[in-house]
């Protein structure tokens, strides 16, 4: 996108930028707001399940309580008896007792307003004109405690709850049971779920407790209840789903939440009016959209200024550019003169400056060309002397080459040896190239224990351990004799007792190429061991081989050469070594064909 803007002026990208941001800063507007409107969306939410809660763990609560005294007033002995009793005056006698009874009960729960006993028969107890109010086929056959609709009582002049539960006769056992009638509660609803009149002072919205019959039975609208839920909202809720799930739907009009009272064969329903829930926020809205156009306003103010002091200034420099090329350089009135903002002030005066510097420049560049030539000139000279300096080591070669003739010539073997040695050892070391093959490592150090077993008079015996296969592994030149030197010099010549000198190689596990020299001869004291692991151990540029001792220098050579061109984890990666028992030096290096020179 940056690219593609690169090709249009300054004036259609600040456009393009300028309606950018205004599209951003809209839709984050539209965001916030819309963000608002679910935070208070969820908070109503919030509320509404905590309410809800509240509700439900209240009506439980009462509910457990009224199911707790009914069965002790439907197989009460006294209760039992007097809906038994078909004698007018037996009942009259029984009467205060069970009077007494009843009171006690409605004692222990608030809101029991009475009693009713209907038997089967003449019995009946607290019943004038019951039959005719009290819903008695409703009740079922089985049940521990069946709780009817609203109803208006006409004995207590209110909207009541009853509870029934129909009475057997303890006397005989299922299935020859006999019903012998009902014992029935009068409720106040305010005994079934708490008081709700004070939340309209506090809320914009309605709870409503619905009895089995979708009657309002508590609500903090009083003047709903015992009446069934307003057409809108009952129509919002049937489409919620049956009656008992739980369910929740928005439109233009209401927000409707409705859960089941399992207990009561009822429902909550809460409903909150949206017009209600989001007030306030049209102010929200009006402030944003007016924040929305200041902000075009001062974007257009910023974009008038902008062209003033940047679009016209540079429009005026590019026609000077134009007019510069037409005219060349060597023009009298070369200078431009640009106002605006200090930028571009600036950008004028240092372009005048470059012009005044170009003559300066011209001759600069002529002088330049000049030195560059010198400098080609030297390069040539260093050439030469280096194609001089490779007259010496030929020089040597041959050199060694008329002694080793003399040598064979005069009948001395052991000069003619050494001197041979001695050749393919300096061929070997000034061969081009830095990869060459374990064969000729091999060959090389061979040549070097041949010398210094002539002059050690066969002091030491030499073992080659190689694995033929290994021998075409390629490696970098001039690893293994350093090794041996060092094992010849510190280890074998400090000796007077004979010894070995075992040079050889093998894979690992991990199919890397493992290099040993090891020498059964002087040793090193731990001190020593210790300090020439810990120079293995840093780094290769903290190495100052100057600084280091010069019988180890070989060995940091060796390891940083390796390091160097393989890598950290190659290298000397073992020293093994004590006092008059030898030294075994292990160099890993990779045997792959994929490793290359780091």
């Amino acid at each position: 996108m940056f690219a593609l803007l690169k090709k249009y002026s300054i004036r259609v990208q600040l456009l393009c930028l300028g309606i950018t941001i205004l599209l951003l800063l809209a839709v984050t507007a539209a965001w916030g707001y819309n963000r608002i409107l679910n935070i208070t969306y969820k908070r109503n939410t919030d509320y509404t399940t905590e309410m809800i809660a509240a509700i439900k763990q209240s009506v439980a609560s009462n509910v457990d309580s009224i199911n707790r005294i009914l069965p002790n007033i439907a197989y009460n002995d006294l209760v039992q008896q007097y809906l038994l009793e078909d004698d007018r005056l037996a009942q009259y006698e029984l009467n205060t007792r069970i009077e007494k009874l009843f009171v006690n009960l409605q004692s222990m729960k608030q809101g029991i307003m009475g009693v009713v006993l209907l038997g089967e028969g003449i019995s009946s107890y607290n019943c004038v004109g019951c039959r005719d109010f009290i819903p008695f086929g409703e009740i079922p056959l089985r049940t521990s405690a069946y709780y009817t609709g609203v109803h208006y009582s006409p004995y207590y002049k209110s909207d009541v709850m009853y509870v029934g539960v129909p009475v057997y006769d303890i006397r005989t056992t299922a299935p020859s049971e006999k019903r012998i009638g009902y014992a029935v509660m009068v409720l106040d609803l305010q005994a079934i779920a708490p008081k709700l009149d004070g939340l309209s002072k506090t809320i914009a919205g309605q709870f409503y407790v619905l009895d089995r019959n979708r009657a309002v039975a508590i609500s903090n609208d009083a003047s709903t209840v015992g009446r069934p839920l307003p057409p809108a909202i009952a129509k919002r809720v049937e489409e919620n789903g049956p009656s008992g799930e739980s369910a929740r739907s928005e439109d233009g009009a209401f927000v409707v939440r409705e859960e089941g009272l399992p207990e009561i064969g009822g429902t909550i329903v809460s409903v909150f009016p949206v017009e209600e829930l989001f007030r306030g926020l049209e102010d929200v809205q009006r402030l944003l959209l007016g924040m929305l156009l200041l902000l075009v306003a001062v974007m257009y103010a910023f974009y008038i200024a902008i062209s003033r002091n940047i679009l016209y200034p540079i429009r005026s420099f590019m026609t000077f550019i134009y007019s510069l090329r037409a005219k060349g350089l060597d023009h009298k009135n070369k200078r431009v003169s640009l106002e605006g903002y200090s930028e571009i002030t600036i950008m004028a005066r240092q372009f005048n400056s470059l012009l005044d510097e170009i003559d300066d420049l011209a001759a600069k560049l002529i002088d330049s060309k000049t030195h560059i030539f010198e400098l080609q000139l030297l390069k040539k000279q260093a050439e030469l002397q280096f194609l001089k300096s490779q007259i010496n080591p030929h020089f040597l070669y041959n050199t060694l080459e008329t002694i080793k003739g003399i040598a064979y010539a005069k009948g001395v073997p052991e000069i003619r040896e050494m001197t041979d040695s001695l050749g393919r050892i300096f061929r070997y070391s000034v061969k081009g190239g830095e990869v060459v093959l374990l064969r000729e490592e091999i060959e090389t150090v061979e040549a070097y224990v041949r010398i210094q077993q002539v002059r050690f008079a066969n002091r030491f015996e030499f073992a080659n351990e190689f694995d033929e296969t290994l021998r075409e592994t390629k490696v970098i030149k001039m690893i293994l004799q350093p090794l041996v030197e060092n094992a010849v010099f510190h280890g074998i010549e400090p000796c007077l007792h004979p010894c070995r000198l075992t040079v050889g190689c093998r894979l690992d596990e991990g199919g890397d190429l493992l290099l040993w020299v090891a020498d059964d001869g002087a040793g090193m004291d731990p001190a020593m061991l210790d300090g020439i692991r810990r120079s293995l151990a840093e780094p290769p540029s903290s190495h100052d081989l100057n600084a280091a001792p010069q019988r180890h220098i070989g060995i940091l050579n060796v390891n940083n050469r390796i390091r160097f061109a393989y890598g950290g984890e190659y290298g000397i990666v073992s020293i093994e070594s004590a006092a008059d028992r030898g030294t075994t030096v292990t160099v890993k290096l990779p045997a792959k064909e994929g490793v290359h020179h780091v």
